[in-house]
């Protein structure tokens, strides 16, 4: 065997004891080290730390006592807008933001959050109509005066209706299941 042959071995071995010896992520409950469950890390995460709260994250990597998200962070620089209108000069200055990864320690996180359902998108029909039974509120004065009190009656029914089927599917798909990691769950790496 070459030298070529020998090395190209060695990187294939090397990738996949990599690849065999991945860590993995997991939440343990502290009264019962038996019951154990993975976190999946291509789903997003609320999480609460001791000074900060990070909403819809995802983990990018972790070690042994660190967790890393990316996130914005302020540059320290300012970007000034200027602009006249009516013969006035208008500025406003904003901060500048770029993102960063933040690494965090598993003892500062408090609370880890994640959605019950990974893809939300099907309850966004039930949105729709949710949003329908409040504009329909403001059409509920042209019912008074075209058919007074009998369509003031058929109208909140079908108000009644719209929001019956609108609202218990919102409500699943806003639902989140919540790790306390400071009282019932502990986060290790394995």
């Amino acid at each position: 065997m070459n030298f070529k042959t020998i090395a190209t071995l060695t990187l294939l071995l090397f990738s996949v004891a990599n690849v065999i010896g991945q860590k993995q992520l997991i939440i343990e409950r502290k009264n019962n080290s038996s019951k154990k469950k993975y976190l999946d890390l291509t789903r997003d995460y609320d999480i609460k730390t001791v000074d900060t709260t990070y909403l819809s994250k995802k983990i990018v990597a972790f070690s042994d006592s660190t967790i890393s998200i990316t996130t914005w962070i302020k540059t320290g620089r300012d970007s000034t807008y200027s602009y006249t209108t009516n013969e006035k000069l208008y500025t406003d200055t904003r901060p500048i933001y770029q993102e960063d990864t933040v690494s965090i320690l598993f003892q500062n996180i408090q609370v880890l959050k994640k959605d019950w359902f990974r893809n939300r998108g099907w309850a966004e029909p039930f949105a729709w109509f949710g949003a329908g039974a409040v504009i329909g509120v403001a059409l509920l004065p042209a019912a008074a005066i075209s058919q007074g009190s009998e369509g003031v009656k058929e109208w909140a029914i079908f108000e009644a209706i719209i929001v019956g089927i609108s609202a218990p599917p919102l409500f699943i798909v806003t639902r989140k299941t919540r790790y306390n990691l400071k009282k019932k769950w502990t986060l290790k790496s394995e």
